[in-house]
């Protein structure tokens, strides 16, 4: 038979088929033409046994094996690492490509508690990283000193302001809990509005800045999402505030939010007063709160401690009064002060694309007033205020210090956090840009601005996807949410995100791909709809985080294939082959160690050589079927597979369980 024509037959180039028979033991000579049809038969069985093995050894792989007496650990592979001075918890992880949840673990056990918007030196950083497997060097000039060097001196402002002889300013609040615990029913009652039944499930989705009047003097409150999946925001909101309330119902006591908040004010050094909510609701047990909050030492006023307790009832607005009070006497301790005088300096607590007004970002002005006219530098974004407005959408000509204010004119969204400082001195702002290393970017003023995800450690299955979110700040919470997904198995591929609706360059970009759209809180324009149908992009709409994450997790624990765990129970040497049929063999030989049993697997190993798989159906001593037989005892097994054993071969016997996977988190 023709070489060629033998190698089409086996599927494969005809070098591939000359490199691979001496390898098999047929030397035909490497210019071979024709194959002497006596061998045709032998090649062909010979090729397809040594495919067959090859696919056993790859699926060998996907095997999780424990053996007898085996408790080595696999060698540590030493990675290079560069980071700053001082870097953000969450940035660290970011650049180990690890779990933020195992990086924050890792400090834990080194005695530092902290979150993972938190800094910490190079030192400490160097002492995590190496003890996760990296090797460290310093990284001189780094886009995080830089952003680092800009809250310090907004932190250096608010200290100088809080020294002199300066007018009062109002606290700012934030409103802090588990979710459903009533905080925006809260904020609802003292404002007199209903922003709560504008929020998807009643569950608020993002930072909300407002502001509030009570015996003539103005309170400002951040209102902070209560999902697990928002904890960056919630830290964001307790640093830029002057006073914390956290909410906790009376029905339902200390949950996970609560204690991490808990954690979080005291850790920031933040005065803080527990609101009691839901008095009014069935089951409601004030004093239980108490106690449980006595538990992990805050022990409130009435019970001779120092933590202040409020009971409210938000629905009936029931103790608001007592609440407000406290806010004020709170802040009068603290003499909050500010320069109305100087440039505006605050924070980033919102932002996104309008496709309207373009890039819009809600900042909380900390100190001196903000006019419309001025130019402005937010961390690497510059632009000049063509309007502001306050939170109830009105258009006002300034915003003082502690004032909440809508922000339009900037050339590209801001991060949320980002320091916004502000100069009437054109030459002064173009020294910040130069100095920030500002470049103008591309034009992202409209409906699906993107940023492009990093290619980071590839799982064997992904699931690729497309994110377009209303607001930055859910975007981030998402974004952080999706990588807790740390399965080796599968992961979420992030190719694109961005804010505003779903546009038809969206659509051809997955169907490109092979990826599915996420869309949170924004709609698709028309044309992109059609575009979807016709091209079979599957497009995914969600108001609420946590129905956004249930339905990641249901996929990507359909893409995980069953985890096949095989147990070593013992060894055979084979001494003897009784009988040969098609798919079966009778042999004989001794336990060598451990035990083996009928119905298991066995693994064929022949000089050191993996050969092929298959089962123990009957196990005998003598003449007689048994159930087992011991380490040093005779055995006779039949053996089902393919019938290749030879005197001598080791025998591996193990039990084989299939599990249905359970996806890994951080």
């Amino acid at each position: 038979m023709n070489v060629t024509e033998l190698a089409r037959r086996l599927k494969m180039t005809t070098k591939e088929f000359l490199d691979l028979l001496p390898e098999l033991g047929f030397d035909i000579g490497r210019k071979a033409i024709k194959i002497d049809k006596n061998l045709v038969e032998k090649i062909i069985m010979a090729v397809e046994a040594d495919k067959r093995k090859k696919n056993l050894l790859a699926s060998e792989k996907q095997v999780k094996e424990i053996k007898l007496g085996d408790d080595s650990e696999p060698e540590k592979v030493v990675k290079e690492l560069k980071i700053p001075q001082v870097i953000i918890v969450k940035d660290l992880a970011e650049r180990m490509n690890l779990p933020i949840a195992k990086v924050m673990a890792e400090l834990m056990k080194n005695g530092i508690l902290t979150n993972l918007n938190e800094r910490i030196d190079f030192t400490t950083a160097t002492i995590i990283a190496e003890d996760l497997g990296f090797k460290v060097e310093l990284e001189e000039n780094s886009a995080e000193n830089e952003s680092l060097a800009e809250g310090d001196k907004l932190r250096a402002e608010l200290k100088l302001a809080s020294k002199g002889d300066l007018p009062l300013r109002s606290p700012v609040v934030v409103v802090m809990g588990h979710v459903d615990h009533g905080k925006t029913k809260l904020l609802d009652a003292i404002r007199e509005t209903n922003v709560v039944e504008g929020e998807a499930g009643g569950i608020t989705q993002h930072i909300g800045a407002y502001q509030a009047t009570t015996r003539g003097r103005k309170i400002t409150f951040l209102d902070t999402p209560g999902h697990e999946a928002f904890s960056a925001m919630r830290s964001r909101g307790s640093k830029i505030a002057d006073v914390a309330i956290i909410v906790i119902a009376a029905d339902d006591g200390l949950r996970p939010q609560s204690l991490e908040v808990l954690n979080l004010v005291q850790r920031e050094k933040l005065p803080f007063i527990i609101a009691i909510n839901k008095i009014d609701k069935e089951g409601a047990d004030v004093e239980r709160v108490k106690k449980s909050l006595s538990e992990i030492n805050l022990v409130s006023e009435d019970w001779g401690g120092s933590v202040v307790c409020v009971p409210i009832s938000a629905k009936e607005k029931k103790g608001l009064p007592e609440l407000l009070d406290m806010i004020l006497l709170l802040a009068d301790m603290e003499e909050l002060k500010a320069d109305p005088t100087v440039p505006a300096i605050g924070t980033i607590v919102e932002s996104h694309i309008d496709k309207g007004e373009g890039a819009v970002a809600t900042v909380l002005i900390q100190n001196g007033t903000l006019r419309v006219g001025e130019m402005v530098t937010v961390g690497k974004v510059a632009g000049k205020i063509k309007a502001l407005k306050d939170w109830l959408g009105n258009d006002v000509a300034s915003a003082g210090p502690s004032m909440p204010v809508k922000i339009l004119g900037l050339k590209d969204i801001p991060q949320v956090g980002d320091v916004l400082m502000a100069t009437l001195d054109k030459k002064k702002i173009k020294e910040l840009l130069k100095q920030s290393g500002y470049k103008k970017p591309a034009s992202t003023d409209r409906p699906g601005a993107t940023v492009k995800e990093e290619d980071g450690q590839v799982a064997a299955e992904q699931f690729k996807i497309i994110l377009k979110t209303d607001v930055l700040g859910s975007q981030e919470a998402i974004v952080e949410s999706l990588n807790k997904f740390i399965d080796p198995e599968v992961s979420v591929k992030l190719l694109k995100k961005g804010l505003g609706n779903i546009t038809d360059a969206d659509v051809l970009e997955a169907k490109g791909a092979n990826a599915v759209i996420i869309a949170f809180g924004v709609k698709n324009f028309p044309s992109a709809a059609d575009l979807a149908r016709e091209t079979g992009v599957e497009i995914l709409y969600f108001d609420i985080i946590y129905k956004l994450l249930e339905e990641v997790e249901a996929r990507l624990k359909a893409m995980l294939k069953p985890e096949v765990i095989r147990t070593e129970l013992g060894t055979v040497q084979v001494l003897a082959i009784f009988k040969t049929v098609k798919k079966e063999m009778i042999v004989g030989g001794k336990v060598l160690q451990g035990r083996i049993k009928p119905n298991t697997k066995a693994k064929i190993i022949r000089a050191g050589e993996f050969i092929t798989l298959g089962d123990i159906t009957e196990v005998r001593s003598g003449k007689q079927i048994v159930p087992e037989l011991v380490k040093g005892e005779s055995a006779g097994l039949k053996f089902v597979g393919e019938p290749v054993i030879m005197e001598n071969d080791i025998l591996e016997i193990y039990q084989e369980e299939i599990r249905s996977r359970e996806l890994k988190k951080a």
